[in-house]
């Protein structure tokens, strides 16, 4: 049987020591970045989209996809597993979410910086 070894630390774009370094660079910088990608289930309506922000607070979300902007800890979808660390004025975001999203492209990669 094999052993648990307890919880696993977290390195994705919400983790603790991503957002203190990283995120303070881009803070000094007054830059937020956001990467995603987005695809539509077959048959359905829905999208599946995954992204992340970093940086500045405000700029960091400004940075998300338009279409999953707003549904940041919402729960109005099928499925929406959200992130957020922040630490004064950094912010460091993960979002997962099935459902519908209204604008929402068959197919996307999103790379942005503002």
């Amino acid at each position: 049987m094999a052993k648990d070894s307890g919880p696993r630390p977290h390195i994705g774009f919400a983790g603790f020591f991503v957002v203190i370094t990283v995120g303070l660079i881009l803070m000094l910088m007054n830059i937020g970045v956001s990467l995603g990608l987005s695809f539509r289930i077959p048959t359905t309506n829905a999208n599946l989209t995954v992204a992340g922000c970093l940086g500045e607070k405000n700029k960091a979300l400004a940075a998300l996809p338009f279409y999953v902007r707003n549904r940041l800890g919402e729960n109005t979808d099928f499925i929406n597993h959200s992130m957020t660390m922040t630490v004064g004025p950094i912010e460091g975001c993960e979002l997962g979410v099935i459902g519908y999203q209204s604008g929402a492209p068959s197919f996307a990669i999103h790379i942005a910086a503002k």
